[in-house]
């Protein structure tokens, strides 16, 4: 940290910007860390190198020189002010949170909020707790009682509400859920930032710290395998990865039924036209392709080959048709099947399906290692099949079938032993290497439908943010309509971050701006004056973003307000 004591090896420097032909000019300090190690660390910013010498060429050299005069009294006014960190006399407010507000403001939110508190009778601003649990959950994810009681770590300047009043808002937050996520969406159109050529869709499950049930609260398949409770997530992004509109469910919802209510919501308030949406084959039924279909749109999402009846193996392993590549490492063929299926009407009617088989080599050095040891799992329980009864060997006991024998080995009804299905087994091992997806979109070619189903990561990736770095769970909320207000937090974060990253050419990662903004804090050192740690990369560049300086080491409180206000 910035806070350790200033050492002797202080020197100008200057750093290559990033696809610039220019410089940034820091006075930069290099000292040992508690480890030993050595490090350096920005005591402050000058500017660029051309913008420093636009007018006098040799003002590089006079600073170098300006700078070895002004060293010890330099060095002894900073370390007087970090010293009052150290001892606890003052303590730091971020300020980095300003570039999360300047995102939430171009989304006209507090807006939106005044509107909707304009005929209420609650007396807390509604708007400041929105934006500390935001701002908070952005940046040091915690309860709700632990962020109200770290409100005054930011340099925010926040009205009076109690931590009750953090509760009761969460109720209202609720409230505003769908008409909010409307006003994000229209706001994004508005800004040119919603790209729907890919819309992409998914489901996963957060973790209560209960055990508890209610309407969102439930048992279910937890993707963590913990044993409490959990909640449902279904999720829509874009192809810019910005989200778009999600919903909760009851852990025990089948991921299947998820996407209808949220697609149905889409196409009735977004106003997002045709759109592609690109899913994993946990949301592969023929009532969602049938629904996409009679909205006219487009899918591309995966199919399920294993555990759906011999049929669509028969398909995916008969190896007419397939055309492979120059090196015989990947295969792919086209095929079409019928199936009848139920519409948005509660029609009976017949749904065509162009499948895309694909094989490829390393997929199937992948499962295989993936199987790791399979085989020796299935010989251990072949010698003593009872094992079974006690194990809780995932991906082993689909390959035994429960039957009652009696000692000579006829089946009858008695003591319960295992058979194995050596036939699914071999098959099983031929599918590996196969994938298949179906589309309707008949205008891509094989290596298109894959590259547009590979961003499905995207979305992946946004369940990794909310779940780590926006630490979404476990949840410490009980009731569904603060259940429901926590995740309306996590929601806007990711949004946010989201569209902050787009800011900045998607340089950098969720975790890296987290721990940039992190880093920027100032203290108060008596007379309305305050001293900044030393800034970052990232925040230099959103500076420069907003046409703002903060590399000083002092200024004045209502000065720095003033440049607040700026971004």
């Amino acid at each position: 940290m910035w806070y350790n004591i200033i050492g002797d090896n202080m020197y100008i420097r200057k750093t290559k910007i990033k696809n610039k032909n220019d410089y940034m000019v820091y006075l930069v300090e290099g000292y040992r860390d508690q480890r030993g190690k050595t490090m350096q660390r920005i005591i402050k910013r000058y500017g660029s190198y051309n913008e420093l010498t636009k007018n006098n060429p040799q003002a590089f050299e006079q600073l170098k020189e300006r700078y070895q005069t002004n060293l010890e009294e330099t060095k002894i006014n900073l370390e007087l002010d970090l010293l009052k960190v150290r001892d606890g006399s003052q303590k730091l407010q971020n300020y980095g949170y300003v570039f999360l507000e300047s995102i939430y403001n171009q989304l006209s939110i507090s807006t939106f909020i005044d509107e909707y508190a304009e005929n209420k009778t609650f007396k807390y601003n509604l708007n400041d707790i929105f934006k500390l649990l935001v701002f908070s959950r952005c940046l040091n994810p915690a309860s709700k009682r632990e962020t109200y009681h770290h409100k005054d770590s930011y340099f925010l300047n926040l009205s009076d509400f109690s931590q009750d009043d953090i509760y009761r808002s969460l109720n209202h937050l609720t409230q505003m859920k769908d008409d909010l996520m409307i006003h994000l969406n229209q706001e994004i159109i508005h800004q040119g930032l919603r790209d729907v050529s890919l819309v992409f869709y998914d489901v996963t499950n957060y973790y209560f710290e209960s055990e508890a049930t209610s309407e969102l609260m439930g048992k279910g398949v937890s993707k963590e395998r913990v044993k409490s409770s959990i909640v449902q997530m279904g999720l829509f992004i874009d192809n810019n990865g910005l989200p778009i509109t999600y919903e909760l469910f009851n852990g025990s919802t089948n991921d299947l039924s998820t996407m209808r209510p949220i697609l149905e919501k889409i196409k009735k308030d977004y106003n997002l036209g045709s759109i592609t949406i690109v899913g994993d084959k946990g949301n592969n039924s023929s009532s969602n392709l049938a629904m996409i279909e009679d909205y006219h749109d487009k899918y591309i999402i995966a199919q399920k080959i294993r555990g759906r009846g011999s049929l669509m193996a028969d398909i995916v392993l008969d190896q007419a048709g397939y055309i492979y590549n120059h090196d015989q490492s990947f295969k792919h063929k086209f095929e079409t099947i019928e199936k009848e299926v139920t519409d948005l009407n509660g029609n009976k009617r017949i749904l065509t399906q162009r499948l895309m088989c694909f094989w490829s080599k390393n997929e199937e050095i992948y499962q295989k290692n993936k199987r790791g040891l399979l085989d020796e799992k299935i010989e251990k329980y072949l010698d003593n099949p009872a094992l079974l009864n006690a194990s809780n060997a995932f991906g082993i006991k689909k390959y035994f079938k429960s039957v009652k024998v009696d000692q000579s080995g006829q089946v009858i009804k008695g003591k319960n032993t295992y058979q194995f299905n050596q036939e699914k087994y071999e098959r099983d091992l031929a599918l590996d290497g196969y994938y298949v997806i179906v589309t309707n979109d008949l205008t891509l070619s094989p290596f298109d439908i894959i590259k547009n189903y590979r961003q499905l990561s995207k979305i992946e990736d946004s369940f990794r943010v909310t779940k780590t770095d926006l630490e979404g769970r476990p949840i410490y909320v009980w009731t569904d309509n603060h259940i429901k207000g926590h995740f309306l937090t996590c929601y806007l974060s990711l949004l946010i971050y989201r569209l902050l990253q787009l800011k900045l050419d998607n340089q950098y990662s969720v975790n890296q701006i987290k721990k940039a903004l992190n880093e920027a804090n100032v203290m108060g050192i008596g007379s309305g004056i305050i001293a900044f740690t030393e800034t970052n990369e990232i925040v230099d560049e959103l500076s420069k973003l907003h046409n703002i300086d903060i590399g000083y080491q002092k200024m004045k409180i209502e000065h720095f307000k003033r440049k607040l206000k700026l971004i």
